[in-house]
């Protein structure tokens, strides 16, 4: 028999469903869903979307879905919680009543996967009682699992994947790494994107995966990786210039640091500028104070840049010794004043509370603040514990957690699954009267104020923000409330 017979008696397979099960408003674009969408349809599979982030009846829009045949259904797992310990969200309840809702609905496999995901691989898939789940980067691997599922073969090789049968965990093979700068162009035309602009204000990118920093507390080293893993310049403004052509010209890095390291920062810029992108599109980023200088601060904005939020997390030289930080206050003059002769607007994301922490370390980080002046100030207060972090690591080390006074959320959560937190216990009880007496009605300040002022400083559910962005506001979050 020849080729093209055997490929038209080959049975095309049934599509992919990815699931967008994140409910949290303003709505954050799911940018890992649209790169795994693309790849699946370049590995030969048809693919849809349900963005559950705009859909007002769930239950409709499950049972609308669900009545067709698909080949699995994919859900993408961003937010464990909302990282906030004024409010600690646990988001994956939400998430798992939806996967329960699927699962009722369709025979087809259910796979778990994102960052949040791979943060708790093996506790998520427990919790939502899910057979399949891919851990790390998903593109390569979910196209490998819906390859094997369409050809009956054993999954079991493939990269990242958990498989649990009866209870037990029977797979958990180590994560894929993707050499970014070889994939094919991320077109960006699998998630709704000219909606998340519209209803969410901006739009996500990536200019690399992974962080080789050694911050004592932060996941993205372990849901990410430690080593990065860059795109080329070329990739990156393909991708926002494709975009823009379609009206999308408001971004923000999904990155963990856009400027780590540095000389790709730069080379991205220069590409920008090389192609007038700057005069485009307008973007903001997240980044490290360490070696922000002018030189960086200029070429940001010839590219489009118009926002930086620094993860500076404390300006006591000995917090940011206990939290893993390598820049200094003076790091922090430098790119504060690089961002101000740039006309960059810029926000400082403070980190209070770990270990060590007295009145008078917050008291002298809140005066540098107001000296240092920010646009904004993010003012959090509580260390969200992370599995794999060199902090919980160090807290084991010294003992159980549920014994240890500055822990709370522990309780029947050895896991860490569900949202816990470190406040030193030496700062008392109303350690928020102290920090809301310390800012004063500074309204640079964002602080846990509840859900009806411009000060409140969570994302989830904020209802002036959603309210500001159905009236035309763009931009990050931060600087829409900033400007409001």
């Amino acid at each position: 028999m020849n080729r093209a017979a055997v490929l038209k008696e080959t049975p095309v397979p049934p599509p992919v469903l990815l699931v967008n099960p994140n409910l949290m408003k303003p709505p954050v674009t799911p940018v890992g869903l649209d790169h795994i969408g693309q790849h699946l349809r370049l590995a030969g599979f048809a693919v849809a979307v349900l963005d559950l982030a705009f859909e007002a009846d769930l239950a409709a829009a499950l049972d609308r879905e669900l009545s067709r045949e698909w080949l699995l259904v994919a859900v993408s797992v961003r937010n464990i919680d909302d990282s906030f310990a004024a409010s600690r969200d646990f988001c994956l309840e939400r998430t798992r009543t939806i996967v329960a809702a699927i699962r009722a609905r369709t025979d087809a496999p259910v796979v778990l996967g994102g960052v949040g995901f791979s943060l708790f691989p093996q506790a998520t898939l427990a919790y939502c009682d899910v057979r399949y789940g891919i851990r790390g980067e998903g593109e390569e691997p979910l196209s490998r699992l819906a390859r094997c599922l369409a050809d009956g073969r054993s999954p079991s090789r493939v990269p990242g994947l958990l498989v649990r049968r009866d209870g037990h965990l029977v797979v958990d093979n180590p994560p894929f790494r993707h050499d970014l700068a070889v994939l094919p162009a991320w077109r960006r035309d699998v998630v709704d994107n000219a909606r998340y602009l519209a209803e969410g204000g901006q739009v996500g990118f990536e200019t690399k995966r992974g962080c080789p920093n050694a911050c004592a507390y932060c996941a993205d080293p372990v849901a990410k990786g430690a080593r990065v893993a860059a795109r080329s310049p070329r990739q990156v403004a393909d991708e926002l210039e494709g975009l823009a052509h379609r009206g999308i010209d408001v971004f923000h890095t999904c990155d963990a640091e856009f400027n780590v390291p540095r000389d790709h920062a730069l080379a991205v810029c220069r590409e920008l500028a090389r192609r007038r992108l700057g005069q485009r599109i307008r973007w903001y980023a997240y980044a490290i104070p360490d070696g922000f200088d002018d030189e960086l601060a200029e070429a940001m904005a010839r590219a489009g840049c118009v926002g930086v939020d620094f993860t500076v997390d404390h300006a006591d030289e000995g917090m940011l010794a206990t939290l893993g930080r390598s820049h200094t206050p003076d790091d922090l003059r430098c790119a504060a004043a690089a961002c101000l002769k740039k006309g960059l607007a810029w926000m400082f994301d403070l980190l209070l509370g770990g270990p060590g922490e007295t009145r008078e370390t917050i008291r002298h980080t809140i005066d540098f603040m107001k000296e240092v002046g920010p646009d904004r100030v993010g003012t959090s207060l509580g260390v969200r514990l992370y599995p794999g972090t060199p902090l919980v690591e160090r807290l084991r080390a010294e003992g159980p957690l549920a014994d240890n006074p500055s822990v709370f959320g522990i309780e029947d959560n050895e896991t860490l699954l569900r949202p816990v937190y470190y406040v030193e216990h030496g700062l008392g009880e109303d350690v928020d009267d102290y920090v809301r007496e310390l800012i004063a009605g500074d309204d640079r300040f964002l602080f846990p104020s509840g859900n009806t002022s411009t000060e409140n400083y969570n994302y989830n559910d904020n209802s002036l923000l959603a309210a500001a962005i159905r009236k035309g506001a763009r931009g990050a979050f931060w600087d829409i409330l900033r400007r409001m």
